[in-house]
């Protein structure tokens, strides 16, 4: 049984791959989700979780390479000018289709003001229905990485944000709360059932997905532990079942240590240090 994955990024991946019997899977990290709003809040655990729910229309495969998800085939008809055919007979959880008015909706609710991800969206240009399962995008110049900003841009059913005012992001940095930061309805492979910020996450798979799963798991359990010793002694009592980010002085203990396997490989992510340029003089210290 897998029950610890250290220095992973795709844990959408890796929760459906243990061959285990068991088919709910409990795991655990330090962090948690900031908010269920897809445009709210562009950070990594937050963007991990709801990509449970929610889709894209093009997304990534293993390799990293460019797939169709909600969108099934596209052109390029001009330099600024892309087309898109959408999947038939998807539904969001709720039930209601997905159609091209969806799409713009999402478009244009990422690109709002309170959107951290608004730079992405308007990256893609001014989309247009042309109509229920076909979406165009008009671009003021070409963009070379035009693929690569819509596979950022999460797809939200317009008639739910409507009818549950919020039809604009909700305004994270000025802790602004609303329907969408604590419930959810994507057209993903998860649903959420329930939502306690800071103690659990519960959602049970679509059965109307689709895609196609890998595993069996049926329900997923997202449990946010920030103390690492509390987080190691529930991997190791098999409360849990896996840890996203072990301590690094824990490692060498853990491999050691009966029923636990890790997991070591490469992330899909950048850490830099950013240096104040914008300053005459260093804010601390007294270097000139």
């Amino acid at each position: 049984m897998l029950s610890l994955i250290a220095r992973s990024a795709l844990v959408a991946t890796l929760a459906v791959a243990p061959a285990v019997h068991a088919q709910t899977l409990r795991w655990a990290s330090q962090g948690d989700p900031q908010t269920m709003d897809p445009h709210s809040q562009n950070e990594s655990m937050t963007n991990m979780m709801n990509g449970q729910v929610y889709e894209k229309l093009v997304n990534r495969d293993k390799q990293l390479g460019i797939v169709p998800a909600l969108a099934t085939e596209w052109q390029q008809v001009s330099p600024t000018l892309w087309r898109f055919k959408l999947r038939p007979g998807v539904k969001f959880h709720d039930g209601t289709p997905f159609n091209a008015d969806d799409v713009v909706f999402s478009m244009e609710r990422g690109a709002a003001p309170t959107s951290t991800i608004n730079q992405y969206a308007t990256a893609v240009g001014k989309p247009r229905k042309v109509d229920d399962l076909t979406v165009e995008f008009q671009l003021a110049a070409p963009n070379p990485i035009f693929l690569q900003h819509l596979e950022t841009l999460w797809i939200m059913s317009k008639v739910w944000c409507e009818k549950n005012r919020v039809a604009r992001p909700l305004d994270f940095k000025n802790k602004e709360e609303s329907y969408a930061g604590l419930n959810a309805n994507g057209t993903g492979p998860y649903m959420l059932v329930s939502r306690a910020p800071g103690i659990k996450t519960v959602y049970k798979r679509n059965p109307n997905w689709w895609g196609k799963f890998e595993g069996n798991v049926q329900e997923i359990v997202y449990t946010p532990i920030a103390n690492d010793a509390t987080r190691l002694a529930a991997l190791v009592s098999g409360e849990i079942d896996f840890v996203l980010d072990p301590a690094p002085r824990d490692i060498a203990r853990l491999r050691n240590t009966a029923g636990v396997k890790i997991i070591d490989g490469p992330e899909n992510r950048i850490v830099f240090i950013g240096m104040d340029q914008f300053r005459d003089k260093l804010l601390y210290g007294s270097v000139p």
